[in-house]
């Protein structure tokens, strides 16, 4: 079986109206330096990840992240739900979702090869939702393990890639060369 099996894509999975204003949401929101984790640290590193983070709650004091994160959490959990079926892994469970963040990549945003398990957030399940293609470059793309067989996923608006988080899936996204990349990580524990 190839690991590349493990990687699924889902379209459509919102409303193109809940898109749009989530969209609108993101075009008027304050975004942060995103961090790099690791250790016992998180830090900014441009040389590792160029990238703006908007991080969500349902404890947030604002009513719109309020909104946004119970609204990302029902289809990301709906469409994991799924993936088990699709990937035929029906023993596996996972906790609940850990986190829900929007995601902006700039005019040269990046985010080297990576992966998004480590000992301290010992992540699962990964996912990601692209909102726009209103830009060029940020590809996001995998490869294997041992660095051979790379290969990106389409840019669609409005969907989802999930797969394991472990070792055996590297990704990363390449240098967006104009315009502004928005999505949605979560991630499953």
């Amino acid at each position: 079986m190839e690991i590349k099996n493990f990687i699924k894509i889902y379209d459509e999975v919102f409303p193109w109206n809940t898109l749009s204003n989530l969209i609108r949401f993101a075009n008027v929101s304050n975004f942060t330096e995103a961090k790099i984790a690791g250790g016992n640290e998180s830090r900014t590193d441009f040389n590792v990840r160029r990238t703006y983070n908007l991080a969500l709650s349902n404890l947030d004091k604002s009513i719109s992240n309020v909104h946004w994160f119970n609204i990302l959490h029902y289809f990301f959990n709906k469409n994991l739900k799924q993936y088990r079926f699709d990937a035929n892994i029906l023993d596996y469970e996972y906790k609940d979702i850990f986190d829900i963040s929007i995601l902006k990549y700039k005019n040269t945003g990046f985010y080297t090869w990576h992966v998004d398990h480590f000992a301290t957030v010992p992540r699962t399940m990964s996912c990601i939702l692209l909102l726009n293609n209103d830009y060029e470059g940020g590809n996001l793309c995998f490869r294997n393990p041992d660095g051979s067989g790379e290969w990106e996923v389409e840019v669609k608006p409005n969907r989802m890639i999930i797969w394991p988080s472990n070792f055996l899936y590297p990704h990363t996204v390449k240098p967006v060369t104009k315009g502004t990349r928005f999505s949605v990580v979560a991630w499953a524990l």
